[in-house]
């Protein structure tokens, strides 16, 4: 979220929280946003569930609420008057020593799970 401020994707924190697949499509995310001059503000709400557990891999689901979390121009004026809402969001996550990392990573559009 704190990349996402700025639309770095070369974040270097971001490899604490995620490789592989999962890595690949927020840095192509933040790239994205960065060719379009966009940065992203505020806050997400998630509420996540755990579908899958094993001692070095979880599977979590949740519809992630970016209604507060919306795009902005590097001049502070919103993209455009689309709402946030609500996103369909599945991730597994693996151990890796003594760090969990998000490896994949899907994210729906908004409208892709309600409340």
């Amino acid at each position: 979220m704190i990349a996402a401020r700025t639309s770095d994707a070369e974040n270097p924190r971001l490899d604490d929280h995620a490789e592989g697949g999962a890595l690949q499509l927020v840095r192509h995310m933040m790239r994205e946003n960065a060719k379009q001059g966009v940065v992203t503000k505020g806050q997400p709400t998630f509420t996540p569930v755990v579908t899958k557990a094993g001692p070095t891999t979880v599977v979590i689901q949740d519809c992630a609420d970016g209604s507060r979390w919306l795009q902005y121009t590097k001049n502070g004026s919103l993209k455009d008057d689309v709402p946030g809402g609500h996103h369909r969001v599945d991730a597994t996550v693996q151990k890796h020593g003594d760090r969990w990392l998000v490896e994949s990573l899907y994210i729906g559009e908004v409208g892709t799970c309600s409340e």
